[in-house]
């Protein structure tokens, strides 16, 4: 018999969901929309699907209200609210099976488990097998000869399997008297009531005696003592319960055996669906399962490199992702006469090679070549004539794609090139390749680099993007190759007296904790300290979650006043946070130069900033004392550190792009923007606004650019809603030209599907047009911040180039370190500071011209600390 297999759609995604957050942690994809109940659904309908069966078809219940709630008022009442993350991936999980070519079904009034009961009886009519995969009891009473229930364990990985016969095993009951036993035990899930003070063992007792709910009716007057008087006040709810509980089969369903047809799914229609929702290893999973035949390449293996080589595509394989650290491993050459690799060890006895990569007037083509170019520094090989980055092009044209060949292969439909694990391995089975596998993935990379880069070239010139690559973005990359390789000097004695300091208060902490607690336990562990704080201390405010109470820095702030304990607790987090990731992390960052050489990611975001990993130099903590403490470890090479920071940048840009004449004239005139802006608002003179009044001008002028609400406004500065929708009110009524700039940016994104920066980088919003509303409104407060946001990014990058072409006209020696955020710091000679200030001034200040002034604000110090 062929199979028809149904699904709770509801079930696996809600299984999914929390399979995959219980520690909090969700994944997104880049626009922000959580992603992991759709991701653990589609895990495990692949694992589902490996049955093959001819028909599959999933339910999903339409709403909240059924015709359950008309017979029971308090149905499912007592459920808690869907979390937030998961409202969105209910919409995601019916595009995945649409997709997938999978059919689903809902209907307002019913619920998915009434579509199942009709489509079982569907199947059943049709001769098929079917099999329900469902975490719901419930469903148990479907069981029949022709229908099995695999009731989900740990997603579809560990199956319960019910049938008649392990029905009749377990409680020795027909498939129809499960509908009898819900009836007597009730839901509490459900909230269906059931008898009270009747639970599995009774209610199977009394149905092995009397057959269903209602037999027990008839023969209720027989049952002694307290059962009987449990039973005969139970009665009437037993047999509402057990209608409730009780799926329809019968429900009106427009379906056939053509709708249930499950014929495989269209291999670039559900690519670009996980493409969209950057859910890559699932990409990744069907590209192996499409078997794709591969272009022939013929390639040498060489020892030595062929003469008079010329322009050509040149690949580095860079073993692992720090390429400060990283062994290379050899290199993949591809033009129109030669493909060869040659490994590392070659390459290094082979002059003319060496040569070859010296010569800037051979042009050479890469992917990334900021890794290539400061993986060669570090093993002493200089690499010239980089004149093409097929990374860096492809980022400008589609932001959202990873800094990986294949996935930047696939944007152009190119296929020949394959995922690094299927070559490397992945995790604890990474590995160095066979000399073969190696060569030809370098030579395949090298080709694809070739290949493909008139395409891309080709495709920013029709977008009108190239200058953007060729003027800002490919200059950029060698100016953070230098910056990268240049380094930030650190003092190691001065982390190392920190953080005995911080563990010795840490260990005094944790004494006086324990004091406080009564006993001792694991102050990190969420759980333990939940049962502290809430039970055995008596804390209110607490949230009990599945796994215990929540101790969110929200939770204690709220209780920061009512124990002792609360503040010790959180300056315990605070140190053990700066201690583990700041004070031991860089001290094991730091390389034998003295010095931690950061890896600045261009391609990674997709407004154009750019972010520092490994470690991040970005986001060393400024708001405490003890994390800008942190910043005195970092000190001069040279003599001292200089910094230039953009004021107020992203508001100057606004009042440029908004066209807004009353914030243009302030900042031509160099007011206090925040104070002038709350002058205006409240009706005064500049000299007459209060400090709070400028605080609430200040949330409102940052906070517009990100799209805010009248809720995250009465939130951050403690008003009423009120209070903050009137002000926000007065505040579009003071700049009149923000809100037609806002509404009209979103139209222009709901046109055309992206916005742009001043130098036209795009930020392609998909999500303008979804469904769910909830992932629409973010999607419009993407478009209100990015062109901002990015052409802040934009300007900074510019200025970095002008202030790089000042240095080498004035033929300084000191250096740009660092770029953090509106902010770059130099590493300055003392005998330059009084010329390279003025100079980096300028450069920075006249980079790009705005309706307003760009101004920069300007201080040098022995540490970087120092510096504000």
């Amino acid at each position: 018999m062929e199979e028809l297999i149904l699904i709770d759609g509801n079930s696996l995604l809600f299984k999914a969901f929390y399979a995959t957050s219980y520690n909090g942690n969700f994944m997104e994809n880049k626009d922000g929309i959580p992603t992991n109940a759709v991701f653990g659904f589609a895990r495990m309908m692949k694992k589902i699907l490996e049955r093959n069966a001819k028909y599959v078809l999933v339910a999903f219940d339409a709403g909240k209200h059924t015709f359950r709630n008309d017979m029971l008022e308090s149905y499912k009442a007592t459920r808690k609210e869907t979390p937030a993350e998961l409202v969105p991936q209910f919409a995601m999980v019916r595009e995945y099976l649409t997709a997938h070519n999978i059919a689903y079904f809902e209907k307002e009034g019913y619920e998915g488990d009434d579509i199942i009961g009709t489509l079982v009886k569907f199947g059943e009519s049709h001769n098929l097998t079917v099999s329900v995969f469902t975490g719901d009891k419930d469903a148990f009473q479907l069981c029949s000869d022709h229908t099995t229930i695999y009731r989900t364990v740990k997603g579809v990985s560990e199956l319960d399997i019910y049938n008649p016969a392990t029905l009749k095993e377990k409680w020795d009951l027909a498939p129809d008297q499960i509908r009898d036993m819900l009836g007597l035990m009730g839901d509490t899930a459900d909230n269906i009531p059931g008898i009270k003070g009747v639970g599995e063992k009774t209610a199977l007792k009394l149905l092995h005696q009397y057959g269903t709910i209602e037999g027990i009716d008839e023969h209720k007057e027989e049952i002694k003592g307290k059962l009987g008087e449990k039973v005969r006040a139970g009665i009437e709810d037993a047999k509402m319960s057990k209608e409730v509980a009780t799926i329809l089969t019968d429900i009106p369903l427009d379906v056939d055996l053509e709708t249930a047809h499950y014929d495989g799914y269209d291999f670039d229609t559900l690519k670009d669906f996980f493409k969209k929702y950057d859910m890559n290893s699932l990409i990744r999973d069907i590209s192996k399962e499409a078997i794709t035949p591969r272009r022939a390449l013929t390639f040498d293996l060489v020892n030595r490199a062929p003469e008079n080589l010329g322009d050509s595509a040149l690949y580095t394989a860079i073993y692992d992702e720090n390429y400060h650290k990283s062994i290379i491993l050899g290199f993949g050459v591809y033009n129109d006469t030669h493909a060869f690799f040659i490994s590392f060890e070659d390459a290094l006895k082979d002059q003319n090679f060496l040569n070859y990569l010296k010569d800037a007037s051979i042009k050479k083509y890469g992917f990334a070549i900021k890794s290539m170019i400061n993986g060669l520094r570090w093993n002493g090989i200089e690499v010239n004539g980089l004149s093409f980055d097929l990374s860096l092009a492809t980022y400008v044209l589609s932001p959202s794609i990873k800094e990986v060949m294949k996935n930047v292969a696939d944007f152009y439909g190119y296929d020949d090139v394959r995922y690094e694990e299927e070559v490397y391995g992945k995790g604890a089975k990474k590995h160095i390749p066979e000399t073969e596998i190696l060569a030809r993935d370098c030579v395949e990379k090298a080709r694809c680099i070739y290949e493909l880069m008139p395409q891309a070239i080709g495709k920013l010139k029709e977008a009108e993007q190239y200058e953007l690559y060729e003027n800002l973005e490919l200059p950029v990359t060698y100016i953070l190759a230098d910056m990268e390789f240049a380094g930030a000097k650190v003092d190691e004695n001065i982390l190392k007296s920190m953080d005995q300091a911080f563990d010795q208060e840490i260990g005094e902490i944790e004494s006086q904790i324990y004091d406080l607690a009564g006993e001792n336990f694991n102050i990190s562990s969420p759980k333990q300290l939940g049962t502290i704080l809430f039970e055995k201390l008596g804390l209110k405010n607490g949230k009990k979650t599945k796994t215990g109470y929540s101790t969110s820095q929200d939770i204690l702030e709220k209780n920061i006043e009512a124990h002792p304990i609360v503040p010790l607790v959180l300056r315990y987090r605070m140190l053990t946070k700066l201690s583990s990731t700041y004070l031991k992390g860089l001290q094991d960052q730091i390389f034998p130069d003295g010095k931690i050489h950061t890896i600045y990611k261009q391609t990674l975001t997709q407004t154009g900033r750019l972010s520092s990993v490994d470690p991040n130099l970005q986001n060393i903590p400024v708001r405490t004392h003890e994390g800008k403490m942190i910043r005195k470890a970092f000190v001069s090479d040279h003599g001292y550190l200089l910094s230039f920071d953009y004021s107020q940048i992203e508001l100057r840009i606004l009042a440029h792009l908004a066209h807004v004449p009353k914030l243009i004239e302030a900042f031509k005139a160099d007011k206090d923007i925040h104070a002038h802006t709350a002058a205006l608002v409240f009706g005064v003179n500049d000299e007459d606004v209060t400090p709070e009044m400028r605080r609430q001008a200040k949330a409102v002028n940052f906070g517009i650019i990100y799209g805010m609400t009248e809720f995250r406004l009465a939130k951050d500065i403690g008003m009423s809603l009120d209070e903050a929708r009137d002000f926000i009110a007065r505040y579009y009524a003071t700049y009149p030209e923000i809100r037609t700039y806002m509404e009209g940016i979103v139209k222009e994104c709901e046109a055309q599907g992206y916005v742009s920066t001043v130098l036209n980088r795009k930020r392609f919003i998909p999500t303008i047009h979804d469904k769910n509303r909830m992932v629409r409104e973010q999607a419009k407060r993407f478009a209100m911040n990015a062109p901002i946001q990015g052409s802040g990014a934009d300007i900074m990058k510019l200025a970095m180039i002008k202030v790089q072409e000042a240095i080498n006209a004035h033929h300084f020696k000191s250096e740009i370190i660092l770029q953090v955020h509106d902010e770059l710091i130099f590493d300055v000679y003392k005998d330059e500071i009084d010329t390279f200030m003025p100079v980096v001034k300028e450069a920075m200040e006249t980079c790009f011209a705005l309706d307003v002034p760009l101004k920069v604000e300007g201080n040098y110090a022995d540490n970087w600390c120092d510096l504000k």
